[in-house]
């Protein structure tokens, strides 16, 4: 490694309940090495990071492999750097931007391991972001990031926002139950769906931001979550009915809950299974001839990819499509879970 200050340091003193939180493992990783990982990113090709702390970092650094030559360790806090800390998460992209532009390096954090939770909920909330929103990061994700932070110092909670969000959901099914909207009944189910995306987004960072995550409010923003996603599609199946008087369309509202509840039992039931076996959490890519095959069934039901599906067929009057193609999609996604279970521990 090499000695002397460089371009951005990471200080790695911070201690949790078990130690220092730098050794800490997420998905995989010691934080450390991920911080390092992140600050080589932010400061360019040509530059170098510092790691402020005592000798027994040194071991953590193995991890960081041929780059470790732009990696010098310090003692002593500089009179002027930005620094990054060992007791958060940052967003890469954002730490990146901030070094550039010389803004504080703590507008990148989205969440802190010094605080309740915060070891015990760092790998869900990593694995979130980095599988959740594709699509809604373009523009969903930027507007809740400035909805949080605006709301940051007041009373509202973030519980507040999941409950609006919810409430949003269910008026949207009450609209499209009625059916024969028109443009501007489909406008304002589309628009109360994309207001409902940004404001399911920004509940999870007020509560980061406010430093008030809870499981209750995990627990409710799932609850909300599933049960606007069944009376959506219950109004889209009596809709289509009403308006046809094809019965089929009351069985396809009935084979996507149950396919949804099947679907949600197998995975859920299906963790202790894995966990038996040793799996540690991470996300695993799919191998095999099928690989392709098994992402892009997951990728059909990717909530952020399935909203912003409603947002689309809503807005144009055809969701049906859309129950129509869930209603076979679920169902099949069950099936194979179990299949897939029951063929290993057979």
């Amino acid at each position: 490694m090499r000695s002397g200050f460089r371009n951005l340091v990471i200080d790695a003193r911070p201690h949790g309940p078990r130690g220092p939180l730098a050794a800490e493992v997420v998905m995989g990783r010691t934080v450390l090495a991920r911080l390092v990982g992140q600050a080589l990113q932010a400061v360019g090709p040509d530059e170098g990071v510092a790691v402020l702390g005592g000798r027994d970092v040194i071991p953590l650094l193995a991890e960081v492999g041929p780059d470790a030559e732009r990696v010098a360790l310090i003692d002593r806090e500089p009179a002027s750097a930005p620094i990054v800390r060992a007791d958060r998460l940052y967003d890469a992209r954002r730490l990146r931007r901030a070094v550039r532009r010389g803004r504080d390096p703590e507008t990148a954090v989205f969440w802190r391991l010094d605080r309740p939770e915060g070891l015990a909920g760092a790998e869900q909330e990593l694995n979130r972001r980095l599988n959740y929103q594709p699509l809604g990061r373009y523009w969903a994700f930027p507007i809740a990031d400035r909805l949080a932070a605006s709301l940051k110092d007041t009373r509202v909670t973030p519980n507040a926002l999941t409950l609006t969000a919810g409430t949003l959901m269910l008026l949207s099914a009450a609209l499209v139950a009625r059916g024969d909207l028109g443009w501007i009944g489909r406008a304002a189910v589309a628009f109360a769906l994309a207001a409902g995306l940004v404001l399911d987004t920004a509940d999870g960072r007020l509560a980061r931001l406010q430093g008030s995550c809870s499981a209750f409010g995990r627990w409710l923003d799932q609850v909300l979550d599933e049960s606007a996603d069944l009376a959506l599609h219950a109004a889209v199946a009596w809709a289509a009915f009403a308006a046809t008087a094809w019965a089929g369309w009351l069985l396809l509202g009935i084979a996507f809950a149950s396919g949804k509840y099947l679907f949600l039992i197998q995975s859920l039931t299906g963790e202790e299974l894995e966990n038996g076996e040793g799996t540690t959490g991470e996300v695993r890519a799919p191998r095999g001839r099928l690989a392709p095959l098994r992402s892009l069934l997951g990728l059909m039901g990717h909530a952020d990819l399935r909203w912003h599906l409603w947002i689309v067929l809503a807005a144009v009057g055809r969701l049906d499509v859309e129950l129509a193609l869930y209603a076979a999609y679920f169902p099949l996604r069950a099936a194979l879970g179990i299949a897939r279970k029951g063929a290993a521990h057979a």
